[in-house]
């Protein structure tokens, strides 16, 4: 084939980058090239290759529909200006990136935001020759949703370093790297902040996941830091507000993780820490779905309005009748770190209602579940969602409209939202419209996969102790 066929068929591009690279591989690699090849022309059923990367390629080719022979990454599209927080964490993995690729002498290291776009890149060797050619550089989107399964995309889709070798990259023209992700997390929000990922051609990446997880340490310090001094704050707003209410009063994070509640609030809510929660890992998230809609629309009107203050409806977390807060935000130099909400004074400003507040207000409005899609709620029939899949701490809708994310937090919130519409758990991770199931598989000893998909083929997983009772609800 020519060179202009070549440029003209982006396709035969990658095959023949391919099969450049699979006459190197070792025999590992080939075992895994196979697989591959079997899971991209259809298969379910593959041997060979790691869980995380066989999860990801489900999506990769089920979920994203993300083409195998792309040769590159798209330019990412605009991004919102990230805060000073998250430039602070990208300064000091950018550190980190330089430092490996100092030590080392074929190597590329990238660091990208929470949605995977490239922010810098620092390369040496072969490696660092390659890396243009295959987009490895600033303003390039490397989010598995965009590119497939990657060291950096996927690792932001889980909570542990991610390591993608060769063939287990899901686009054919990435065969040759070989590559260790690792994402940062909000410890309030819980949220994906960044990646720093390091990458090798047709060689081993230079440092293990152990490692590159001990060079991070200094970052997460430094964001679990930055949680308390915050808490430290709402608190201090805590204390000065409540010298002067005589109500209910309590203070949640920019997650609406409850920081601090005086006695009327606590009386509802028990379970509250002695003392002021400052450590995230122990602050109050009962009835989260609730208060972390009401502090994520509260950041979002704070963002467009700095002065803003409202109120909204706690029934739901105070006894299920209607009572309006008056909500005010704890702001510092990185925007709104928390909330003060007070049952007085909540006449003035917009209220903020949530999902349960309007199920429960008005028997006349038909049911509906919510699903969230660039900051903007979609209500759904819940005939239109297929399943339900748990990711980290957001759940995840499959929908006739695509996939959304569900505005409500927690799998055992969203079981208990969608059981009364013919949902059934089969999983730990998956809730399936048990309406919509179209197949089963056995793949014996008694291990089942569903598809819900009338057109593709899925391989929803069903764990054992499900699978009695699913067979009951079929008929089987």
């Amino acid at each position: 084939m020519s060179r202009a066929q070549l440029r003209a068929d982006p396709r035969a591009v990658a095959v023949q980058r391919s099969a450049s690279v699979a006459g190197r591989l070792t025999g590992e690699h080939r075992q895994v090239m196979v697989a591959w090849e079997r899971f991209v022309s259809g298969e379910n059923t593959v041997q060979g290759v790691p869980t995380e990367v066989l999860l990801s390629w489900h999506r990769c080719r089920d979920v994203h529909n993300v083409d195998p022979y792309l040769v590159s990454p798209p330019r990412a599209m605009g991004c919102g200006s990230p805060s000073l927080a998250c430039n602070s964490v990208f300064a000091q993995l950018g550190g980190i990136a330089a430092s490996i690729v100092e030590r080392s002498e074929n190597c590329l290291t990238t660091v990208t935001d929470g949605s995977g776009q490239i922010l810098a890149s620092w390369g040496s060797g072969a490696a660092g020759r390659r890396a243009a050619g295959s987009n490895l550089a600033p303003f390039f989107s490397w989010s598995e949703s965009t590119i497939g399964t990657n060291g950096m995309g996927t690792a932001l889709t889980q909570p542990r370093p991610m390591s993608v070798r060769g063939p287990e990259h899901w686009c054919q023209a990435l065969h040759g790297w070989n590559c260790l992700g690792v994402a940062v997390y909000d410890f309030v929000t819980r949220e994906a902040v960044a990646a720093l990922n390091v990458s090798a051609w047709e060689s081993p990446v230079p440092l293990s996941a152990h490692q590159l997880t001990r060079e991070m340490r200094v970052v997460h310090d430094g964001l679990r830091q930055r949680a308390w001094r915050d808490a430290v704050e709402v608190a201090d707003a805590f204390i000065e507000a409540s010298r002067i209410a005589h109500g209910a009063l309590l203070a949640v994070d920019a997650a609406g993780n409850v920081i601090a509640a005086n006695e009327k609030v606590q009386a509802f809510l028990g379970r509250l820490p002695a003392s002021f929660a400052l450590d995230p890992a122990k602050r109050y998230r009962g009835n989260r779905s609730g208060l972390a809609e009401i502090a994520r629309r509260s950041v979002q009107r704070v963002q467009a309005e700095p002065q803003w203050v409202g109120s909204a409806d706690l029934g739901f977390l105070l006894g299920g009748s209607t009572q309006l807060f008056e909500v005010r935000p704890v702001l510092s130099t990185g925007g709104v770190i928390g909330l003060i909400l007070s049952d007085e004074g909540a006449a003035d400003g917009e209220t903020i209602s949530t999902n349960q507040v309007q199920a429960s207000s008005s028997q006349a409005i038909p049911n509906r579940i919510v699903g969230v899609r660039d900051g903007r709620a979609l209500l759904l029939s819940p005939s239109e969602i297929r399943y339900a899949e748990a990711r980290r701490h957001d759940v995840w809708l499959a929908t006739d409209r695509g996939w959304l994310r569900a505005a409500t937090h927690g799998l055992d919130n969203v079981v208990q939202e969608l059981s009364k519409f013919g949902f059934v758990q089969v999983h730990r991770s998956y809730v399936v419209n048990v309406a919509r199931i179209c197949e089963i598989e056995h793949h014996g000893k008694g291990t089942l996969t569903l598809s819900t998909h009338p057109q593709k083929q899925e391989a929803i997983p069903v764990s054992r102790r499900y699978t009695v009772k699913l067979r009951s609800l079929l008929g089987l």
